[in-house]
């Protein structure tokens, strides 16, 4: 079964200057990662504790999904996404 990430709200897209709301992408892992004590916001002030869990989505996923997000994402391999912005479901097929 395949599922997917389809994110929902994004409450930093006036701050960042772009928007992740409403994007849907392949679910590349089964497990959320724990926040790391050295994340960063996109502004790069300290995020540490202000999320707990995050889905770590590859930015070419992003990328096919909303190809103007590539200027913003250019040499960044993977985009930590809360997991409380995003809702997870299966996606049809076998």
């Amino acid at each position: 079964m395949r599922f997917r990430i389809f994110i929902l709200e994004d409450p930093d897209e006036r701050d960042r200057g772009y928007s992740l709301k409403g994007i849907k992408v392949p679910l590349t892992t089964y497990t959320p990662v724990e926040a790391p004590r050295n994340i960063l916001s996109y502004d790069d002030s300290p995020a540490y504790g202000k999320y707990a869990q995050y889905w770590k989505i590859p930015t070419c996923l992003l990328v096919l999904a909303r190809p103007q997000l590539s200027r913003h994402l250019k040499g960044i391999d993977n985009l930590l996404v809360p997991t409380d912005w995003c809702d997870v479901a299966p996606i049809g097929g076998r």
